[in-house]
């Protein structure tokens, strides 16, 4: 790729970096700026990854690593609120088979660091301490400026900066009226609650995803070797005010789920009183409709929103990673130096191919939080049946299409995308 094309990639989450291990392989330069001290921030939470991105960690060459720090889920248990066993499931090991990757649950300080060792040169490319304050655009790039007086030059700005993001923002004040909602807060949140970690305590196996199922409410429990991640969930009137997934005083808010037994022996409060961090938030949801303007572009949270009862968004956010790198390959193959014009349609074109997964990804985790906690709860065979929606997503999950990967695992559900070999490309020509 020309060297002249840069990408300025706004957050250092689990997205912004895999997106700048994706743009690496395309040969595509950029740089991640982020406007918290360090990589990664902390309190770190946990991260779900699906079967299909641990496919494409394996097509970046990162799967030894990644696997090295992750905890592959191993079984899924739901009690009643009194703590009576309803049923322990293995679809972790259907996922597996299905797809020859397993689910993984991971620490994101860990994740964090792991991804930017791996970087060529990562320190050049990753800068902490940058507050974005504005994004000039002129005819042939972008210049992002910085609260510290510094600026960044490129030819793209990608919002990798999560639900309340400062690029969509720029974005909104830019942008023809009407296309964006100017509301402080685009999404919409049907569900609220509190979330903590804490060491894992005895009593608790590693790989559990364990379900407590309250009329209204449902807690659940993560669990790797040494932590024990914990989310509970209760219905509120429909919300859009701001709230932050970050630490805050949640004592009261946590009150109510304190004596729920989250297995034999051990309650929801004995994890929450020792917790090392934790807090309280609305989870929000939505979709917006407009991800782009000009030569800024959004993925992740800060274009589409779900809850995290089924783990779903940063993989939907590293979906959309690597489904704009495929976007931009293709139109700087055929420009090295492609126009604001050119960039809008590879940009539209992305958001085509990822809105629709990224709706139905919010569709399955709202119907799994509306069954776990409706009047028909547990309602465990509709949840199961409703699990059927996410195979095709996972089986059509992107992948880098110009990376090699003949070494990819396969299961029983074959995958749908693959990269595009330069055999195929030369036959189609042969045929013009």
């Amino acid at each position: 790729m020309d060297a002249s094309f840069k990408a300025i990639i706004v957050g250092a989450g689990p997205v912004g970096l895999v997106l700048a291990h994706a743009l690496q392989a395309s040969g595509i330069d950029y740089v991640v700026v982020e406007q918290r001290a360090q990589v990664p921030p902390e309190p770190a939470y946990a991260l779900f990854l699906w079967p299909h991105i641990l496919r494409i960690f394996h097509q970046l060459g990162l799967l030894d690593a990644v696997e090295a720090i992750g905890q592959p889920m191993l079984e899924s248990i739901h009690l009643s609120a009194q703590g009576e066993l309803l049923r322990r499931g293995q679809g972790f090991g259907e996922l597996l088979a299905l797809h020859g990757y397993p689910m993984m649950l991971f620490n994101r300080g860990s994740f964090a660091k792991t991804l930017v060792e791996a970087l060529d040169n990562g320190e050049q490319h990753v800068k902490t301490n940058k507050r974005l304050s504005n994004i000039v655009s002129h005819e042939d790039g972008v210049r992002v400026e910085f609260a510290d007086g510094t600026s960044e030059n490129g030819s793209i700005v990608i919002g990798a900066d999560g639900i309340w993001s400062t690029v969509r923002d720029h974005m909104k004040d830019k942008a023809t009226p009407g296309l964006f909602d100017l509301s402080p807060n685009p999404f919409e949140a049907p569900y609220a609650g509190v979330f903590a970690k804490s060491d894992r305590i005895q009593g608790l196996v590693p790989g559990s995803n364990i379900n407590v199922y309250q009329r209204e409410a449902h807690v659940q429990v993560f669990t790797s070797e040494t932590e024990a991640q914990i989310i509970a969930y209760h219905r509120i009137p429909a919300s859009k005010e701001r709230t932050h997934f970050g630490q805050n005083d949640a004592e009261d808010a946590a009150k109510s789920w304190l004596e729920v037994p989250v297995a034999e022996g051990v309650t929801f409060g004995d994890l929450w009183k020792s917790k090392t961090a934790g807090g309280s938030a609305n989870f929000d949801e939505g979709v917006l409709q407009w991800w782009h303007w000009g030569r800024m572009v959004l993925v992740g949270d800060a274009a589409h929103k779900v809850n995290p009862v089924r783990g779903a968004g940063a993989c939907c956010g590293i979906e959309d990673a690597i489904t704009l790198v495929n976007a931009l390959t293709r139109v700087l193959r055929s420009d090295p130096d492609p126009s604001e014009r050119d960039l809008r349609q590879a940009f539209i074109a992305y958001q085509y191919d990822r809105e629709s997964a990224s709706r139905l990804w919010m569709d399955v985790s709202r119907l799994n939080l509306d069954l776990s906690t409706g009047p028909s709860q547990p309602a465990l065979k509709a949840a199961r049946i409703a699990d059927m929606r996410t195979l095709p997503l996972v089986a059509n999950g992107p992948i880098l299409d110009t990376l090699p990967f003949p070494e990819q695992k396969n299961g029983f559900i074959p995958w749908l995308r693959k990269p595009k070999s330069r055999k195929s490309k030369d036959k189609r020509q042969s045929r013009l």
